[in-house]
């Protein structure tokens, strides 16, 4: 059966109106077609399954992608810098689709690459024999920062090197595909690849059922049970990390979506400590066994104390661990060296002499200018090759030598000649295009693919089906990080259905499923405040809210009460105290003016905006313990308190309305899908203390700055403590001071007044572990029983101002010590940098 033109496909494809963009000059290899008329087979499949591919359809799909992908925060840099760009991660919606017969053949040779690879780290830090017999040039290796000596002589655990492997791959001419890169540190992509299946598979799920596409979840489940089998546990359910160097990385999110995906605990540094050669994880607990570690951290910084001194982000002692046999590092340690671009040139004989086989994925064509011969046959061939600088901390962009004019060519010859073992010249390669979307268009884009493999534990490499592709910018033939560009889902075509994955088939067991979550300290903390700062949030919120509704009535306040607001406000820092609101007739722009600055000035430390940014920059440290839907949430109130030029009353009280609601929704969302573990007890600890804080400290300034027989102040406390209906319910009267207090101080069941948050906090006090904060715990029981003018005998106690100021004071204080004692009893957690004494 011939395939079909392009020219001639049927209106119902929509394929022929899209293409009139889609241009491929030659050399460049085409994707899509094989011919200027004929689709080839695995597009065409696409083309026949995904039905009507309108310009409208794709358009809106795009946007819908978009959508998601900003709302999930999916980026790439954004925590480079605290005050760094925004760069969010953008897909295509048009995936890149691989036959599946290619592909077999693809993943085989990539195995025996990677099984290669092991085995070259295996000797580099063995008995360097390859380097003995000539097969790698010594300069390649010692003169590589890659190359740590303090790894020479390990064996590491399970004998395994190369956990974790990806091969950045391009496709020749001549339709086959090169090997122009290799990331054996800690390759980044497979979290990126994962989110854009899912959000892919969502627009196209009748095609991606039909086509087969091979699924990718099962390759996550053999990388966790790999590492597990190989984790050196002495007989205990392994326990594995994910090392990160933090929030502020340009890969945090990924980092933070692969712990949450394979159930890893995420850990800093700062989070881990080296004892008797083993590590162990500072928890809530005390010390926790790590078993592997899973790392996202370059070489030189994981420890201070034999590789990179000025490192804050790695583990003192973390090296000698490894070398004794405690713990699992993957990729070990040292096999940044294997990312040389000058190996390259070597790979085919070491291929030989390890493998007794040539490699079956070529690497692109390689010439180390270490080797005179290399770098004569290099110039002689000037006008296509590109040169590349081997040492990572000098390598910029690759540089295409038929660009230069001969006064630029030959300064870089210059260099070369100056140190040529840093340079190697490669073959280049015209990238191969296939279809992109791009202004409600179809273009060909040149496209590069990341492939990704893991160990098994049993000496093979698994391969996942799939992987990374990225695409040009808007040059439309670079594909680089620093020149924007895309990324695509990589779709790898079956015959037959793609099995579900089912259960861990190594027989390893995991976390003891009734202590599978550990609490890091440092996670603990940033609940902790993530439950304060959202807390403080909503009651700023609320206090705005209940202030700017009554400005249209001003004039029928008394100044008594403009002067309690003004008190309670100033108080809590949500406007600053030089701001004078003015008694008696009430001017509307004075208020307004210093409303604006506290709903949207992040500069105001204490104003709305500023505590929903901490709110939502905690709440990024500990992004692998909170829902898709809670992360949506959060972010969405981060960027809805941005100024804009229409800000009156109307609007400042309609986004009010909004983040109140919102808040609210992330509360909801804590009480009804976290676990409860350590982790959600300190996230109910840090909402209950703030919550009473804010109680106490508005009544005590209330009753110290109010008229406190004022119904309308009455309401207004009411009105901010969100009690006005609960109160009209069961009072069904004009507030009246007593009956106030009652509601918002003493009532158990009310779940905002300070008697139940007092109840809670000594409730969540008495089942922390090891806790030694019995003083706080009975002062927190005595504040919680006090029983207010209607429930006890000492009715004139609580009827007088003075006698009630004292005891919000109390528990004001109470609060904060408690404060104190978790802080110092858990959060204690001080990076202390690797110290060395000389003995002369």
């Amino acid at each position: 059966m011939s395939e079909p033109r392009l020219d001639a496909l049927p209106a119902a494809h929509g394929l022929e109106a899209l293409l009139s963009d889609y241009i491929v000059t030659a050399p460049h290899f085409d994707e899509l077609a094989a011919s200027p008329t004929t689709l080839r087979p695995h597009w065409q499949a696409f083309a026949r399954e995904a039905g009507a591919l309108g310009r409208r359809q794709l358009t809106e799909a795009q946007a819908r992608i978009e959508r998601q992908l900003h709302e999930n925060g999916v980026t790439y840099n954004i925590y480079a810098s605290a005050d760094g760009p925004t760069r969010p991660w953008t897909l295509d919606v048009v995936p890149f689709v691989i036959a599946g017969d290619e592909w077999s053949v693809l993943a085989s040779g990539l195995r025996q690459r990677a099984r290669l690879l092991d085995r070259i780290a295996a000797d580099l830090y063995g008995p360097q024999r390859l380097v003995a017999a000539g097969l790698i040039p010594s300069a390649i290796v010692h003169a590589h920062p890659g190359f740590l000596r303090p790894c020479h002589g390990v064996v590491p655990p399970g004998g395994t090197w190369l956990h974790h492997v990806a091969f950045d791959l391009a496709r020749a001419s001549d339709g086959g595909w090169r090997v122009i890169g290799t990331r054996t540190q800690s390759p980044s992509g497979t979290g990126y690849a994962l989110e854009n299946r899912v959000a892919i598979s969502r627009l196209f799920p009748n095609t991606f059922r039909q086509l087969h596409v091979q699924r990718l979840s099962p390759f996550f489940q053999l990388l966790q049970d790999g590492l597990a089998r190989a984790a050196p546990t002495g007989g205990e359910p392994p326990h594995v990390v994910l090392l990160t160097p933090g929030p502020f990385n340009e890969t945090y999110f990924e980092h933070a979506y692969l712990a949450r995906q394979l159930g890893f605990t995420l850990a800093e540094g700062s989070d881990l400590a080296v004892r008797n050669d083993r590590v162990y994880l500072k928890t809530v607990t005390g010390l926790r066994r790590v078993h592997a570690i899973l790392r996202r951290l370059d070489d030189d910084f994981c420890d201070p104390v034999e590789l990179r001194a000025d490192s804050t982000l790695g583990v003192p002692g973390l090296v000698q661990a490894w070398r004794a046999g405690g713990v699992l590092i993957a990729n070990a340690p040292g096999t940044g060296v294997l990312e040389s671009p000058a190996l390259l040139a070597f790979l085919p004989g070491i291929a030989d002499r390890l493998l007794g086989t040539p490699l079956a994925v070529p690497s692109v064509a390689t010439w180390w200018c270490g080797e005179s011969a290399a770098l004569d046959d290099a110039r002689a061939r000037l006008g296509t090759l590109v040169l590349k600088r081997t040492l990572p901390h000098q390598a910029g962009e690759p540089v295409f030598m038929a660009d230069l004019d001969e006064a630029a060519r030959d300064a870089w010859l210059q260099q070369v000649d100056a140190a040529p073992e840093s340079f190697v010249f490669e073959e280049h390669l015209p990238l191969s295009h296939a279809p992109s979307w791009h202004d409600s268009r179809m273009e060909s884009r040149a496209v590069m693919l990341r492939v990704y493999l893991a160990a098994d534990g049993h000496g093979e490499y698994a391969v996942l089906p799939g992987g990374l592709t990225r695409i040009a910018g808007a040059d439309r033939y670079v594909v680089s990080s620093q020149r924007g560009g895309s990324s695509k889902d990589t779709w790898v075509l079956g015959e037959t259905p793609a099995e579900r994955p089912g259960p861990s088939p190594s027989g390893v067991r995991l976390e003891d499923p009734v202590h599978a979550r550990v609490v890091s300290s440092r996670a603990a903390e940033h609940l902790y405040w993530l439950g304060r700062y959202a807390e403080r949030s909503e009651h700023g919120a609320r206090l705005l809210r209940a202030t700017l509704s009554r400005v249209p009535d001003a004039g029928d306040f008394s100044p008594a009460f403009w002067r309690a607001v003004r008190e309670t406000a100033s108080g809590q820092g949500l406007i600053r105290e030089e701001e004078e609101l003015p008694a008696g007739r009430m001017r509307l722009s004075t208020l307004l003016s210093v409303a604006e600055a506290a709903v949207y000035d992040t500069g105001e430390a204490h104003g709305l905006a500023s505590n929903v940014q901490q709110t939502v920059r905690v709440a990024r440290a500990v992004r692998d313990r909170l829902s898709s839907d809670n992360w949506r949430l959060l972010q969405g109130l981060g960027e809805s308190l941005r100024r804009t030029d229409e800000q009156g009353l109307a609007e400042t009280l309609e986004l009010l309305d909004r983040t109140v609601v919102g808040l609210v929704a992330v509360a909801g969302l804590e009480m009804a899908h976290m676990t409860r573990d350590d982790g959600w007890r300190f996230l109910s600890l840090g909402r209950h203390l703030e919550r009473a804080l804010a109680v106490a400290t508005t009544l005590g300034e209330a009753c110290a700055a109010g008229d406190l027989g004022d119904p309308q102040l009455l309401e207004w406390l009411l009105d901010l403590s969100d009690s006005v209906i609960t109160y009209r319910a069961r009072y069904r009267r004009v507030p009246d001071w007593t009956s106030v207090t009652e509601l918002l101080v003493f009532d158990e069941t009310n779940p905002r007044s300070l008697s139940f948050q007092l109840a809670k906090l000594a409730k969540h006090v008495a089942l922390l572990p090891d806790a030694g904060l019995s003083r706080q715990l009975a002062a927190l029981q005595r504040a919680a029983s006090v029983r207010g003018a209607a429930e006890t005998e000492q009715g004139e106690l609580f009827e007088h101002e003075a006698t009630l100021e004292a005891f919000l004071r109390e528990c004001r204080d109470l609060t904060l010590q408690l404060s104190d004692g978790l802080t110092q009893r858990y959060f204690s957690h001080a990076y202390e940098p690797a110290q060395a004494t000389a003995v002369l």
